[in-house]
């Protein structure tokens, strides 16, 4: 398994930042020395039941809705809300956002040039106009975009962040190394102006590690200092363990791995490799490899194992069985053919 190196398609995000209509929070309730937050669908259709052409409540129940993740409901909500109002800036940010989210990028450039229409100066539409010009490749306008957001909030994170994105993708389509030097500067400027930036450090760790540089293990407990059931901050300073052949560090990692989340699949193909080879353990190997299989039935590569596992104990008939199971998953996996073949010779 390789180190998770981010790139930009993969980590769009929806903004709940929404402009000057309406805070972005759940709604507060208070009552002289007792503050309660309101976040409940009852609450909003309530307030719409009260006032159901409101596109006020309809644009909070929106976004009760994407902070729990249902966009489909948001999604409808907005067009209601955009139908009604179609000046409410809020609404047509978190309708660009989302659409940027699911990568429908024609829509979501229309809504963003909407407010930027009328408002040539919002540091947010030209963010998410940035976006979409990496996502299309054209890096040169995604940086123009970039700059024109920094000239209106030169200590927003989230541009240094995005162009750290777009110069290290740059990187790794043209082998530039200035660009890859931009893109740990970006990185760096974003964690100096949010010193909880967690993404930022994930993508230090990966780039410092991709280079062999042992920095990234600071970078990754950097990360989870801020949020310590990172999946991908754990996995991959794992995977820095391993690569470099300190297997207890590494097991380390993904036993943790296996306390977060023990349906994470992915730290038991590692553990199941580290005793596959790296130490020999068969039975563990083939335990863990099991596991991997039980929560993810469709890893052919976790079936390989298991029948290289298996042959290496001298079981040919289950190493035959599981090499045809990954065959069988992925008719194009060529090691599982070849393994079968010297089987069978």
């Amino acid at each position: 398994m390789k180190v998770k190196a981010l790139i930009y398609f993969a980590i769009i995000t929806v903004a709940l930042s929404c402009g000057s209509n309406s805070s972005n929070d759940a709604q507060v309730v208070s009552d002289q020395d007792t503050t309660a937050v309101v976040d409940s669908l009852a609450f909003y259709e309530k307030k719409l039941n009260a006032d159901p052409d409101s596109p006020v409540i309809m644009y909070e129940r929106a976004k009760y809705y994407v902070r729990h993740g249902d966009v489909e409901m948001a999604m409808a909500d907005l067009e209601k809300v955009l139908a009604k109002d179609s000046s409410h800036m809020g609404a047509q940010k978190l309708y660009a956002d989302i659409n940027l989210a699911m990568l429908d990028l024609e829509k979501s450039k229309y809504h963003y040039e909407y407010i930027l229409a009328r408002d040539s100066t919002n540091s947010e539409a030209l963010l998410g106009m940035a976006k979409i010009y990496a996502a299309l490749s054209n890096f040169g306008k995604a940086d123009y975009y970039i700059s024109s957001s920094l000239r209106n909030n030169p200590y927003s994170p989230e541009p240094y962040f995005t162009r750290g994105l777009i110069y290290r993708t740059d990187y790794y389509q043209t082998g530039r190394e200035s660009s890859w030097d931009i893109a740990k500067s970006s990185f760096q400027t974003a964690i100096e102006q949010d010193p909880d930036f967690y993404e930022a450090f994930i993508e230090l760790g990966v780039m410092h590690a991709e280079k062999g540089d042992s920095i990234a293990l600071e970078y990754y407990n950097s990360a989870i200092d801020i949020y310590p059931e990172s999946i991908e901050a754990w996995y991959n300073k794992g995977y820095y363990y391993q690569s470099r052949g300190e297997v207890d560090n590494a097991l380390n990692c993904y036993y943790t791995l296996k306390s977060i989340d023990s349906t994470w699949y992915s730290s038991y193909y590692n553990i199941g490799y580290i005793h596959l080879i790296m130490t020999e353990e068969l039975d563990s190997a083939i335990y863990y490899f099991e596991k991997c299989t039980y929560w993810d039935p469709g890893n052919y590569a976790a079936f390989n194992n298991l029948g290289l596992a298996w042959e290496k104990k001298g079981d040919l008939n289950n190493a035959r069985k599981y090499y045809h199971k990954a065959v069988e998953i992925n008719p194009d996996f060529q090691l599982a053919k070849d393994n079968l073949n010297e089987l069978d010779k």
